[in-house]
């Protein structure tokens, strides 16, 4: 399914999906077969943990862009990143979370490839 973006119909003169747009062209570059990067979106919102509605949380999560528009929102193919609590006040105590994201993380995903999380390995 990562072969989508060079496998897809396209028409130049019409912006069909992420994939068209000049922001994803210039940061992503040329399409190659096979397709050596992944495009992911990183995504945080706050919902309820509970029922009662006594706890919030920001689960961040990775949306994987490449892969075809019908399987980039299904629940197996999104991946859980971290689990942030919802009762931070905004500003620098919520930064610190994001900071430690991406210096320990997400850094390394973006310069190696590889994410070492947990005895866990993505790639």
């Amino acid at each position: 399914m990562l072969q989508h973006e060079f496998e897809r119909p396209s028409n130049a003169g019409y912006v069909t999906d992420v994939f068209d747009t000049p922001a994803w062209q210039n940061f992503m570059g040329p399409v190659t077969f096979p397709i050596g990067r992944i495009g992911l979106q990183f995504c945080v919102d706050a919902i309820p943990a509970f029922a009662a509605g006594t706890l919030s949380l920001k689960p961040a999560e990775f949306i994987i862009l490449s892969l075809p528009p019908g399987q980039r929102t299904k629940s197996e193919n999104i991946m859980l990143f971290m689990l942030l609590p919802n009762n931070l006040p905004k500003g620098q105590p919520q930064k610190k979370y994001y900071d430690w994201a991406a210096a320990h993380e997400l850094n390394d995903i973006a310069h190696n490839g590889t994410i070492v999380s947990n005895q866990c390995l993505f790639i």
